[in-house]
C-alpha cells in the first residue's frame, strides 16, 4: 500500500511481517540523478507516483527499487 508518513513524503508500505517500507523519495532522486537532465525531477515524481502502487504486494522489498527505476526510466525515455 502506498502512503504517506507523518513528513508527507510518499512511502509504499511492504509491511509483510518484516515492518519494511521504500521511500519514493530516495528513488525520485536518484532516477533524476541517472537522467542527467534528460527529465524534470517532476516528471520523474509523478511517473513514480503513477507506477508505485504496482510494487506494493512485491515479495522480496529489496529490488522494488531497482524495478521501479527500470520502469520510470524507460517510460521518461521513450518520452523524449
Amino acid at each position: 500500500m502506498m502512503k504517506i508518513n507523518n513528513d508527507q513524503k510518499p512511502v509504499i508500505n511492504l509491511d509483510h511481517g518484516r515492518n519494511s517500507s521504500v521511500d519514493l523519495e530516495t528513488i525520485i532522486e536518484q532516477i533524476w540523478k541517472d537522467l542527467g537532465g534528460i527529465a524534470s525531477r517532476s516528471d520523474v515524481r509523478s511517473v513514480v507516483i503513477e507506477i508505485a502502487p504496482r510494487y506494493a504486494d512485491a515479495r522480496f522489498f529489496t529490488y522494488v527499487p531497482i524495478l521501479m527505476g527500470k520502469e520510470v526510466r524507460s517510460r521518461l525515455l521513450r518520452r523524449v
